[in-house]
């Protein structure tokens, strides 16, 4: 996917074509962004006229954040965390002022004050999820980096509804810290499809000859990726 940056993030988009399209829009919806102009719009124009309107992009974005609809966690809910899914247990404690998030013996414990809301519980789940991600994946990306003779020039984690990875044509690497929720073969099979496109920009035969030259097993892990989105 093309992207820019903006600051420290990037703006991952699509573009969508129309020959009858006189101007170039740009569309933020839940499913990202989308960049509708015609066929003679070149990629230089488009990732030009995508960085002017970056704030504004990003206000929306937020905007959508702010909106999506957050279940209410409880003891007995379910998390998932490596592939598989965990028990809640929900301990309420008056001697503390921010909710705690760990992991220990195959279980969620989340410690709360007594009184809390579901963004405030929502927003340390997803806390720990990108601090996990970050400690996992980053050393992960850099063994299979030193293998794949590659250097990505920045590596972040940010929140994706539809996107386990990006690599924009700067070779800047970003990663959805909801990969945590993957087993480990999955996060490395994304991980090696976005260090992969550092030698190869476009999802051409060469590029997924680099995927197969050090996972001849991609396939699979693509399907099991598909299905498991089905049920997160």
């Amino acid at each position: 996917m093309p992207s820019v940056e903006y600051g420290t993030q990037s703006i991952v988009f699509e573009v969508l074509r129309k020959a009858r399209m006189k101007h170039t829009y740009i569309e933020v919806t839940s499913d990202g962004v989308w960049v509708k102009t015609n066929k003679t719009t070149s990629m230089k124009e488009i990732n030009n006229f995508v960085s002017k309107k970056s704030a504004w992009i990003m206000k929306h974005l937020e905007r959508l954040k702010a909106k999506k609809t957050e279940v209410t966690l409880v003891t007995g809910s379910r998390l998932y965390y490596l592939g598989k899914n965990y028990y809640v247990q929900i301990i309420k404690d008056d001697t503390i002022k921010e909710i705690n998030v760990a992991f220990t013996h195959s279980k969620f414990h989340i410690q709360t004050p007594l009184r809390y809301s579901d963004t405030e519980i929502h927003h340390a789940i997803e806390g720990f999820y990108k601090q996990k991600a970050i400690e996992k994946i980053m050393p992960l990306t850099q063994k299979w980096a030193k293998i794949m003779a590659v250097e990505p020039r920045h590596i972040s984690f940010r929140y994706a509804k539809k996107r386990w990875g990006s690599c924009s044509s700067t070779q800047r690497i970003s990663f959805n810290y909801h990969l945590i929720k993957l087993s480990s073969s999955l996060i490395e099979y994304v991980v090696i499809h976005e260090l992969a496109h550092i030698l190869q920009p476009n999802h051409s035969k060469d590029f997924w000859a680099v995927v197969y030259h050090h996972l001849p097993d991609y396939k699979s892990r693509e399907e099991k990726i598909r299905a498991f989105e089905k049920i997160i």
